[in-house]
């Protein structure tokens, strides 16, 4: 569906949503501040290894010159500071990105709201009649790149797949290494790009649309929002459950494929090789998905593929208990609701702004499953780099390549850092091994106004309506067969944890927002969900009796 041409009150000046409400200790709501958010890259795992960040740090940064080149700004380019780093956690510039939407193509920058003021992230004025005409030509160009994505997103695809399937087909020589390690970010950027325009509008939007709703209740507000996005078809996190539950009903049918899936290791299922339908349909599983790996964007977890224990697990899971499609309720009731709930004047606005939401939801979810080939063949690249390094004894093992920053990676592969410096290798390893365990636990504020950290102002954001009632069931790593009708906790839920939609009974996450692709899949399984509760998280008790209420954004036990 084409996306609305944005119009110039793009934004309301008031700013009511539970999402850009922040608090702070530190930071004044006054002056021109940079602006450092942890938000577009929600849809990640929450701590990256070094290597990870920086090999995401290095593509964002082209993504974004990348996606103001094909609107036709003239920048000469994206800052080294555009991606700030903060305990293995990346932080977007925001700041920079509005600063370039308003010189570009003049839309207001959003409000957000801080210790109860509202502020401007950057300056906007507007603009006379002879820019107004020029910038909503540029706006024209805006709605065109977003349609043309969701358009190319096939081909772009099939791009970074076809170079994924190279990267397999490598026998990693060395001069097949240094090749791959020159196409990483060349091939990287491109989906990347797709996935930020589509956050990026996607936020804008959602901003937008709250602050046509009236006065009230905002979690009200956010609920209407939701209810009139759970229906999206499109999303690659149900094509994934759907072929999820199709292995389960063929295993269902079959003691010796249940005893078969419930086999500890998959070292012990090598004896019995499988073969007819469900061997064939496991494979189209692994073949579209098995460049997944739990933690999306953390390059240091093996992909599905390599390690299938999730997939088959959760396999398992829909079997046993006998889980089946949900049934999708459209909603065209509860869009007509929100619509009802606007001004007069504001119901096209809101209308065309829903659309985007809608669009941009699939468009999101499309970009990640293409990026996710790039994340897989480079950790591929990066694992044969690391072999090439542990030959000489520079790395103690190929998986400590993670523990070093790509340009490092580099180094060691052309020679810079050679046999010599073995000494100084191995102890930034160490060094750096200590620190990401030490990052694990750490709680890390959501954004940060120049140095000074932000954390959301109420804890608990309403992301699929519905109550549920459960034993708490956190999770360090998923165990679908544990979800079983619970109340499933971690630190933050991305697209990973799709497999656990068919079983579990619902979402709590530290952090996340419900613009989240694996929060949209969650509402067509009508799994309540609340996210962001920061550190009311870490109160909650392991097994205790949980009620999740997905509308009101609440939890308690």
């Amino acid at each position: 569906m084409a996306l609305a041409r944005p119009t110039p009150h793009f934004f309301a000046h008031e700013v009511r949503s539970l999402l850009y409400d922040y608090t702070s200790e530190m930071a004044a709501p006054t002056g021109n501040r940079a602006l450092y958010t942890r938000s577009y890259f929600y849809p990640f795992v929450s701590v990256f290894s070094p290597f990870s960040y920086s090999v995401l740090a290095e593509i964002s940064q082209r993504a974004w010159f990348h996606y103001y080149t094909r609107l036709g700004a003239e920048i000469a380019f994206a800052p080294k500071t555009l991606v700030r780093n903060v305990d293995g956690r990346p932080y977007l510039d925001l700041k920079w990105i509005c600063e370039q939407d308003v010189a570009f193509v003049g839309l207001q920058p959003p409000v957000l709201r801080l210790n109860g003021a509202p502020v401007a992230i950057c300056s906007w004025e507007k603009p006379g009649l002879v820019a107004a005409f020029r910038l909503g030509r540029n706006q024209k160009k805006l709605a065109d790149l977003l349609n043309n994505l969701s358009a190319e997103m096939p081909a772009i695809t099939a791009r970074v797949q076809k170079w994924y399937a190279k990267v397999m087909a490598m026998r990693w020589t060395q001069a097949e290494i240094l090749q791959i390690m020159e196409e990483i970010e060349r091939y990287g950027t491109e989906s990347l790009m797709a996935y930020f325009a589509a956050r990026h509008n996607l936020e804008r939007a959602h901003n937008a649309l709250v602050n046509l709703l009236p006065s009230g209740d905002t979690a009200h507000r956010l609920h209407l929002i939701n209810s009139a996005l759970s229906d999206l078809d499109g999303l690659t996190e149900l094509s994934l459950t759907g072929e999820i539950l199709a292995l389960a009903r063929l295993a269902a049918r079959d003691s010796k494929l249940t005893a078969w899936l419930g086999q500890t290791h998959t070292a012990n299922r090598s004896e019995g090789i499988l073969s007819g339908p469900f061997a064939d349909s496991l494979a189209r599983l692994f073949d579209n998905f098995g460049h997944w790996a739990t933690g999306v964007g953390e390059m240091a977890h093996p992909c599905w593929i390599e390690d299938p224990e999730l997939i088959l697990s959760a396999i398992l899971a829909c079997a046993k208990s006998q889980a089946t499609e949900p049934k999708r309720v459209p909603s065209t009731a509860a869009r007509q609701q929100l619509l009802d709930s606007v001004n007069g004047s504001a119901r096209k606005q809101a209308e065309q702004l829903l659309e985007s939401l809608r669009t941009l939801t699939i468009l999101q979810s499309q970009a990640l499953h293409a990026f996710a080939y790039v994340l897989a063949g480079t950790r591929t690249w990066a694992l044969a780099a690391g072999a090439e390094a542990a030959a000489d004894g520079r790395l103690l093992s190929p998986q400590d390549a993670f523990l070093y920053e790509l340009e490092e990676i580099k180094q060691m592969m052309t020679g810079e850092w050679n046999i010599t410096s073995t000494g100084e290798i191995r102890q930034r390893a160490e060094e750096r091994r200590s620190s990401y365990a030490q990052w694990q636990s750490r709680r890390a504020p959501v954004a940060f106004f120049d140095d000074a950290p932000v954390w959301m102002a109420r804890p608990g954001l309403p992301s699929v309506g519905g109550q549920i009632t459960g034993p708490l069931r956190p999770q360090k790593h998923l165990r679908p067969v544990l979800c079983q009708d619970a109340v499933v906790g971690a630190r933050r839920v991305d697209s990973s944890w799709t497999p656990t939609l068919p079983v579990a009974g619902g979402f709590v996450a530290a952090t996340g927002s419900p613009l989240d692709p694996i929060i949209a899949a969650a509402r067509a399984w009508h799994v309540p969900a609340v996210v962001g509760l920061g550190a009311a998280y870490d109160e909650l008790v392991d097994g205790a009796q949980t009620v999740v209420d997905g509308t009101a954004g609440r939890v308690e036990q």
